[in-house]
């Protein structure tokens, strides 16, 4: 296997050094962090495509060079990327129209996929399965999702499962079913765009409750968390760990939110999708993570290579299980967006999950029998694949870091203790049209606007080093 994608990172120089007006001692410093991490920017890079020069990604392997990597205990994460397949993702598709500010040689780090190939093994099992099945088919994945659930020390009930074409379709179901036009929905500020778009397209009404408000209050002696929610609010989407920001709540903090919801029969609708996505810091215990992720603090990362899944939000809250409906999907985890892998609900409540399986089935929003395939092939044996994607963030996460420490020391940030999203306070660089500004520097993100904080930009760092060093040296220099 190819130590270093030579091709792809002169590219990367490439564009970086046309684009760069930074001193030499900057400069010096930046080329120290890469003498410093360069074993890990060499080991990790045959993991990640680059959008720089597609043609040069491929990563050829015959029949021994595989086995050669199997009898060393290697996973061969590797594949042929050419200039179609990279240009029909929609992370590299029709940029021009979709962000005009941007020029031509801009990198793209907006969507929340991965720049690397899903695990053979899930490409096997659904050519296996579309290859010797046809008509309706009966696939259950209710076993499958219990006994991941268990090895994260999670105990759930096989029967409280329900299957879903997409974790937006039960997080739209769960509001159908449990809220009426003009009520009020609380959610977990900053998050996820569409999820905020789905409580209004029902005709609900958003009330945002501040993740900073949170995590500061969870600092204070004389502490009251829950003065801070809504008690009036019929639902509360709360996407956790947190995307943008990364945030996971503590544990004490998860039980006081749920205690909260139950006494006030507030169902607490729970999108989990990036928890296998945890990086928790050796010296950093979850009970102050929230803390250690506030938005208008700098330098709040977490960047440990002790890698593991975010336990499930208040999974041991046994009060409050009737009054959650938590979603979750094999999609982001092993990158299968192209398929998608299907998603599902997890609701112990008898009566809860009935009315919410009736809507799915009425609306054929269950997931698809390839869809199902793929999750099982995912949770059963493409564990190492993860296990390894998850160290190469793990890299990503820390070299980001040490850049933005010597590019912009000043600059308030956020890489929390789950995800792979670098989340950016812009709003002292670029006072006005921050997310113009950002593009016209050639860096494609996420608006923070998006999110309901104008200002900000996400980046995702689930991408080749290289790419996050020139976005960086493009934004800070």
């Amino acid at each position: 296997m190819k130590a270093l994608k030579e091709g792809a990172v002169a590219d990367a120089e490439q564009i970086e050094g046309s684009s760069l007006k930074a001193n030499a001692a900057l400069k010096r410093q930046v080329d120290d962090i890469d003498n410093l991490f360069s074993e890990e920017i060499s080991a990790f890079s045959t993991l990640w495509n680059t959008p720089f020069c597609h043609g040069n990604t491929e990563d050829k392997h015959d029949a021994n060079d595989n086995a050669n990597d199997n009898a060393n205990g290697n996973v061969n994460l590797s594949v042929d990327y050419g200039d179609a397949q990279a240009s029909n993702r929609l992370k590299f598709s029709s940029l021009s129209s979709r962000f005009p500010h941007a020029p031509e040689n801009a990198v793209s780090m907006w969507i929340a996929d991965m720049d690397t190939a899903p695990s053979k093994h899930i490409a096997h099992a659904i050519s296996a399965f579309v290859s010797s099945h046809y008509g309706y088919q009966s696939v259950d994945i209710c076993e499958v999702v219990a006994a991941r659930y268990a090895k994260q020390g999670a105990d759930i009930a096989a029967n409280s499962v329900v299957s879903t074409a997409s974790v937006m379709a039960a997080v739209d179901t769960a509001l159908k079913v449990n809220t009426t036009k003009g009520d009020k929905v609380m959610v977990l500020s900053p998050t996820y765009g569409p999820l905020r778009e789905r409580i209004t397209a029902q005709g609900l009404k958003v009330v945002d409750v501040s993740v900073d408000d949170i995590s500061i209050k969870e600092t204070d002696l004389d502490r009251n968390i829950t003065a801070l929610l809504d008690a009036g609010s019929t639902a509360f989407v709360l996407c956790h760990p947190n995307n943008p920001t990364g945030t996971v709540l503590s544990e004490p903090l998860q039980h006081e939110i749920a205690r909260f919801c139950e006494t006030h029969n507030i169902t607490l609708i729970l999108d989990e999708v990036h928890s296998e996505f945890g990086f928790v810091d050796t010296e950093t215990t979850a009970n102050n993570s929230a803390a250690n992720t506030r938005s208008n603090t700098k330098n709040t990362a977490h960047h440990g290579n002790n890698t593991c899944a975010i336990k499930p939000f208040a999974i041991d809250s046994q009060f409050a299980q009737d009054t959650i409906i938590r979603i979750n999907s094999a999609g982001k985890a092993f990158n299968l967006s192209a398929i998608p892998a299907a998603s599902y609900a997890i609701i112990a409540n008898d009566e809860l999950r009935d009315k919410f399986a009736r809507e799915i089935d009425s609306c054929h929003l269950e997931a698809s029998p390839v869809a199902k395939v793929a999750l099982i092939a995912a949770y059963e044996k493409a564990d190492d694949w993860l296990a390894c994607v998850l160290k190469a963030i793990a890299f990503n996460r820390q070299y980001a870091q040490a850049l933005i420490n010597v590019l912009s020391p000043t600059t308030p940030y956020t890489l929390g203790e789950a995800g792979y999203f670098l989340w950016l306070n812009l709003n002292q660089r670029f006072v006005n049209d921050t997310f113009i500004e950002v593009c016209k520097r050639g860096v494609i993100g996420v608006d923070g606007a998006s999110f309901n904080a104008p200002g900000y930009l996400r980046l995702n760092l689930a991408c080749h080093p290289s790419t996050i060093k020139t976005a960086l040296l493009r934004l800070f220099s």
